[in-house]
């Protein structure tokens, strides 16, 4: 494991894999019906049933970065992941309210961020 990594890479891999296990342990345990009622009323279909794969791509993914097991395959799976809550979740063009959209734009550039920390360890 991360053996061809340096120290700053496996760091890194290290807290991105951290950072999404812990939110999904969080978001699953205790956020569960907040976010399938927040779909359903955004219109997702199957909300429910596409909240549960959601977690299934953001804990297997985060499990193969933070095991270092298959970790092209673990950074993509965090990466669609990523990009498909932030369509689901950050649609700050259709919230009126200044503060609420700044939220959302920003929470959006926050996952720009990570997909971008993702593509870097793809490059390992």
């Amino acid at each position: 494991m991360f053996q061809d990594h340096d120290a700053l890479q496996a760091a890194g891999q290290l807290l991105l894999g951290f950072a999404f296990l812990a939110t999904g342990v969080r978001n699953a345990g205790w956020k569960f019906v907040q976010h399938a009622e927040r779909m359903a009323a955004l219109g997702v279909p199957q909300a429910k049933g596409v909240l549960i794969a959601g977690f299934a791509l953001q804990f297997t993914g985060a499990a193969l970065l933070l095991l270092d097991c298959q970790r092209a395959m673990g950074a993509w799976l965090l990466v669609a992941f990523t990009v498909l809550a932030s369509v689901i979740f950050h649609r700050w063009w259709r919230i009126p309210d200044p503060l609420v959209r700044h939220l959302q734009i920003s929470s959006l550039l926050v996952n720009f961020g990570l997909v971008g920390a993702l593509l870097l360890v793809l490059a390992i």
